[in-house]
């Protein structure tokens, strides 16, 4: 083994990305719609394919908010490398990966929650300190007054948004930027964090009717 190297997954968007650190950044990207479990692998196959005499001792994988299925993909495939690797694996939220939390000091990610919901989350410094939080389109546009730079992961549909809402697209080695600018006690507390989706509504659960179904 020639020395240690990181593998970065994110995939809470359409326009997935891989990269691997080992001295050197590569990166490789990929768009899909609704199949990140397939298109995932030709490019990680190919960049794991140029560090087979590296170990890997850490696996950062985005978190979100952004596409269920896509994150969920995301974090499996991560969860198997650190397994097989016997690595760290670390969860950022998707949002630290963008143009805006990476260059600006204070700037918000928005998107739509659906049916009638949207969520927001503060940046500052290059970190999301709180979850997404949750509200109506009102709360929203009364607290886009106050001047912070804000952007979304998705093309917001509604009108009175969208002129002033640039879409941004999070990525693996904007991740991997997010991961070398902690401090080492930030560092700690991601890692020591549960990987699992941000979720910004709890699951639907239909609870089942009382009874046999045949004597319904």
């Amino acid at each position: 083994m020639n020395g240690a190297g990181t593998i970065v997954v994110e995939t809470s968007t359409p326009q997935g990305s891989v990269g691997l650190w080992q001295g050197s950044w590569r990166e490789r990207s990929f768009v899909s719609e609704r199949s990140h479990n397939c298109a995932i692998f030709p490019p990680l196959e190919e960049l794991l394919g140029a560090a087979e005499e590296f170990r890997m001792d850490l696996i950062l994988v985005g978190t979100g908010p952004g596409s269920y299925s896509g994150t969920r993909v995301g974090i499996a495939v991560a969860q198997g490398l650190a397994i097989a690797h016997g690595a760290t694996l670390v969860g950022l939220p998707s949002i630290m990966a963008t143009p805006s939390a990476r260059n600006t000091g204070h700037c918000r990610a928005i998107g739509d929650a659906r049916r009638g919901d949207w969520w927001w989350c503060d940046i500052v410094s290059g970190v999301s300190a709180q979850p997404p939080r949750m509200g109506s389109k009102a709360e929203l546009e009364a607290l886009l007054r106050d001047g912070v730079p804000v952007f979304s992961l998705d093309p917001v549909a509604d009108e009175e948004f969208a002129r002033e809402v640039p879409q941004e697209i999070p990525s693996a080695g904007r991740l991997w930027e997010a991961w070398q600018a902690f401090t080492p006690e930030q560092q700690e507390h991601f890692a020591a964090q549960v990987v699992q989706p941000v979720y910004l509504k709890p699951p639907h659960i239909t609870m089942p009717k009382s009874g046999h179904p045949l004597l319904r």
